[in-house]
């Protein structure tokens, strides 16, 4: 399918003689190259791009994020079916896209993880951009609505309202590009909650530890938690004072907002103040955090469990120095703190070292039978309580569990999919320490 579309390019594209102020294929992919290659570090960019107004959401107040959207979800879209073989054309003209555009990977470590030369990379790169292209031009009608034609002629009615899914669809999909320090995001929320505070007679504190880990968060969705928290605590505490606490707990902060009013009491939760609840429980569910609420006759107090940036330590096992070098990005300012070792024979003393609470193995390995390996995990005293996810280009998964894997994600493995994996046995761990 991926073929056909990028060879039928010839009936749905524009002649370059016609007018001038009709975009040409050319200029079409220069827009498309300049916008993913801006993808994450400039939205002035993507706001300014011509593929903004071509694509319907140059008016909108988050043009940048929908525009960054729309072109993941088309190059998600080129994602072979699961039986492809790697080498396969569609996982390179695929390959070539992700890695190199959503997951910002240089030429080189997307040549390495395809298994190809840098040369082969600029072939299949130009193949793969007029690919996405072609799936753009198609998706948005633009036959039919040429480039020079008002906006208003681009837009589709939408059927029904966007869902909270959809809407923040582009929060889930960015990674957490620099750590969360949680006393200044407290002092940046209490800033914008002050006038609120004021017009109820409320008292703002707080009471952080200077010593506290930085946070595995995005920094926009815990301040619109935090935001949201004391927006309800602020209507509960009327006339009387609000604190802020936090404290570490072994891998994770716990922040606690406390209503303290005079008199003691709670008025019911209603109306904005419980949608504001749930969104501050959605936000937190997206980065795993746990947000419980006391809410009795005397009090309201809300209480936020934040995973810690890096402080659950991983070992990965995979003889491929690129796929090392990727999976620690994927892992950068997460709660995972990764150790990568290219030789299996170093396990052991990793372990003894390092105390990882789940390991990553890759089964093609040319020293060791890594179903061997996995099997001597499974029942060594050092190793055998240690969740072990297989991490391999083999479509393996039900041997991989029948051997004792906790945990499966195939190659060439996407961010997501990755930490989902670890995020899985990260829960069981959860779970069982209580």
């Amino acid at each position: 399918m991926i073929m056909s579309i990028f060879y039928s390019k010839g009936n749905i594209w524009p002649d370059l003689g016609q007018k001038r102020d009709m975009l040409t294929r050319e200029q079409f992919l220069k827009h498309l190259r300049g916008a993913l290659n801006h993808l994450y570090d400039d939205p002035g960019y993507l706001r300014r791009s011509p593929l903004a107004a071509l694509l319907g959401v140059a008016d909108r107040f988050d043009a940048p994020a929908a525009l960054r959207r729309i072109l993941i979800e088309a190059i998600e879209s080129l994602e072979p079916a699961g039986d492809e073989l790697p080498q396969s054309p569609a996982w390179q003209i695929y390959g070539a896209l992700y890695y190199r555009y959503v997951q910002q990977l240089s030429r080189q470590q997307v040549a390495d993880q395809l298994g190809i030369s840098t040369r082969q990379l600029s072939r299949w790169q130009r193949a793969a951009l007029e690919t996405l292209a072609d799936v753009l031009w198609e998706q948005f009608d633009l036959e039919a609505n040429p480039p020079n034609e008002p906006r208003s002629a681009l837009k589709r009615e939408p059927t029904t309202a966007p869902t909270v899914d959809e809407e923040l669809a582009w929060l889930k999909e960015t990674p957490v590009e620099v750590p969360v320090e949680l006393r200044q995001t407290v002092l940046s929320v209490l800033g914008r909650i002050q006038p609120l505070a004021a017009q109820y007679k409320v008292r703002l504190e707080i009471a952080l530890p200077e010593d506290l880990p930085y946070l595995a968060v995005h920094q926009l969705a815990l301040k619109q938690t935090l935001l949201n928290l004391l927006s309800v605590a602020i209507h509960q505490a009327q006339d009387g004072t609000v604190i802020i606490l936090g404290r570490r707990l072994h891998q994770e902060v716990e922040v606690e907002i406390q209503c303290r009013k005079a008199p003691p009491g709670t008025v019911p939760v209603v109306n904005n103040d419980q949608a504001s609840l749930e969104m501050a429980h959605y936000l937190m569910d997206m980065y795993k955090g746990k947000l419980t609420l006391l809410n009795d006759e005397e009090r309201f107090d809300a209480r936020l469990v934040v995973p810690a940036l890096e402080q659950l330590p991983v070992l990965v096992i995979d003889d491929n120095a690129d796929t090392l070098s990727l999976l620690l990005r994927y892992a950068s300012n997460t709660r995972y703190h990764l150790i990568g070792t290219e030789d299996p024979n170093q396990v052991l003393t990793l372990v003894e070292r390092f105390s990882p609470k789940i390991i990553v193995l890759d089964v093609m390995m040319p020293q060791v039978d890594g179903w061997e390996l996995l099997a001597l995990l499974k029942q060594h005293p050092l190793t055998h309580h240690i969740p072990i996810v297989v991490c391999t280009v083999l479509p393996q998964e039900e041997l991989a569990d029948s051997l004792g894997a906790d945990g499966y994600v195939r190659k060439p493995v996407k961010r997501q999919a990755f930490l989902a994996a670890l995020d899985q046995q990260a829960e069981r761990l959860g779970s069982i320490s209580h």
